[in-house]
This record gives C-alpha cells, structure tokens and sequence, in this order.
C-alpha cells in the first residue's frame, strides 16, 4: 500500500470514529430529550395527586402511621415492592381529600377509615405488583373483621370518587428519581446505590401526610438530594455538576419554594437517615398466620391497639 492510499485509509477511519461519536451523542441527546418529556407528561397529571391535610382528632398522624407500618409488615413478608404502599397511601390520602362518595364517613370512623386503607392497599397490590392478591386473601390478613363485601363496596366508592384515575398514583417520588436518574448516564454505575438510599427517604415521605400535599415530583427530587447527601461515592464538585446538568435538561426550576419547601422537612427527618437493622421477615413466614406467643397480626390490632407482627403496640 502507498503512503498515499495510507494516509487515505486513515482520513476514512477518522471520518468514520467522528460520524460514530456524532451517532451516539445524538442518540444520547435524543433519549435525555425522550426522558425529559415524560416526566413532562407525568407534572401535567400530578396536578390531580395533590392532597390536603385530612387528619382530625380522632382520624390522626397516628392512625396513619400505624396504617402505613402495617402495610409495610405485609410487603415484607410477602416480598413485594415498598414502593406500592407508597402507591396505596397515595390512594387513600386522594380518597379521603375527595369529599365525594363515603369519604367523609372515613373521618367520623376510625374502622371505616382502616377499611379504606386496607382497600386501598389491596388496590395499589393489584396496579403495581405481579402476584395476585384476591378479596379472600385480604379477609384473611383482616382476620375476617372484614367481608369480602365490605372491601369490593369500598373499592367501588374509591373507584368512582377518584373517578378511575388510578394511575395517578403509581407517579410515584422514586418513579421521580428513576426517570431523573436516566438523565444522568453517566452516574449509571452508582444508581443501584442512590435508589436505595432515595427509597428511605420515600418510606419517610409515605409515612408523613404532609408529603402528600405537595407534588411527587417536587418529594422526588427531595429524595434524590437526600440519596446524593448519604452517599460518599460522589465528591461535592461531582453532586454540583449533577444539579446542574438536571436544571438544564428539566422545564421546571429545581430550586423552586416548593421543592426547597420540601427538602428542608424531609432532609430535617434525621431517621431517614438511619440504617435498617430489621431483618427482612422470610417470605415463607405468612403474615395471615400467628407466632407463637403472638398476637394476631392484623390491621384490625391497629385501631384495637393489638401486636402486629414484630412490631410495637399501636392504639389509634
């Protein structure tokens, strides 16, 4: 070969690496673009996920509480998601803020409000998970205190409250930080990592109301600097550059009231920080049946202040 047709050869392969980086980085840009606008399309629907505060003195922070403590029992020992009591809350907390239906019963009753919960949870099971969780099954997890009657005229009262806007709650805050996260392709080595840390803090949230007041996209970047604060992986310059890569790629300010709002009382939560030192329950211990030595573990011992399952007493 001449040294001209060489040099000819190479000129061919340096076009070819330039047209190859040209490809990908419009690739890349395409799918920042592609990621940007969903969670466009995801703000224009949170609008109707907004809650308001519902809690009275006898429906209370900790009737709630103890509520979302059951149900994470249960999605532990069943080795399903977290995330759906997230999703189960978010049900329940756009019920009870309704006003239509029965919803204000909710509030005057503290067992019709365990049974919207309840229902809600059993929803949120059906809209997010893989394995079926039938009206028989919820019976037995309220220990019978509820017919499979009573759950399926709560769900249709949810149903047609909420007028069939499901969907709505599965816009989750860590469904937030997954799509924020794929902004960021090159922290891909490291998102395992930052979703778990984001997932504490979005337990906290779901056990709060007064998150569910504000937007999931503004407790989802919430979670996101609250996961990024956690880890060590990262140098400060690294979680700066972070910020502002997502304030350019995002059509909403990320330093908005809201969002700083809601940094500054779930970043404050010094427990969302805590290490889990529960072990997992095994997914062959069924959360239906007793230990020995046990109180039934039910949500019926929520409102009658009974022993869940290696959990503390609640009296709500």
């Amino acid at each position: 070969m001449t040294s001209q047709q060489q040099t000819s050869s190479q000129s061919n392969e340096s076009a070819k690496d330039r047209r190859a980086e040209m490809a990908c980085g419009t690739i890349e840009e395409s799918q920042i673009n592609d990621v940007a606008a969903r969670i466009h399309a995801m703000r224009s629907q949170e609008e109707n996920a907004v809650c308001r505060n519902y809690l009275t003195t006898l429906v209370d922070a900790s009737c709630r509480m103890a509520l979302v403590d059951w149900c994470f029992t249960v999605v532990d020992s069943l080795n399903l998601s977290r995330e759906t009591v997230g999703i189960s809350m978010s049900i329940l907390d756009r019920y009870i803020s309704s006003g239509k239906g029965k919803s204000t019963e909710a509030l005057r009753d503290k067992h019709r409000f365990q049974l919207a919960a309840i229902t809600s949870f059993y929803m949120a099971v059906k809209l997010h998970e893989p394995v079926k969780l039938d009206t028989c099954m919820v019976v037995q997890l309220c220990r019978g205190f509820y017919t499979e009657g009573a759950i399926i005229e709560m769900e249709l009262d949810l149903l047609h409250s909420l007028e069939w806007r499901l969907c709505v709650s599965t816009l989750t805050p860590i469904e937030y930080v997954r799509h924020l996260m794929q902004l960021l392709p090159e922290l891909m080595d490291v998102t395992d990592t930052i979703q778990e840390n984001a997932m504490k803090y979005m337990d906290c949230a779901t056990a709060d109301l007064a998150f569910s007041t504000f937007r999931a996209s503004a407790v989802g970047i919430a979670c996101l600097a609250g996961a990024l604060n956690d880890t060590d992986i990262l140098t400060p310059l690294e979680k700066e550059s972070i910020w502002h890569q997502l304030s350019i790629n995002l059509d909403f300010d990320i330093a908005s009231n809201e969002i700083r709002k809601v940094k500054q009382q779930l970043l404050s939560k010094s427990i969302c920080r805590e290490p889990v030192t529960q072990s997992r329950p095994s997914s062959s211990q069924c959360i239906c049946g007793n230990l020995p030595g046990e109180q039934p573990s039910s949500p019926v011992s929520v409102v009658e202040g009974g022993t869940m399952i290696r959990t503390s007493v609640y009296q709500c």
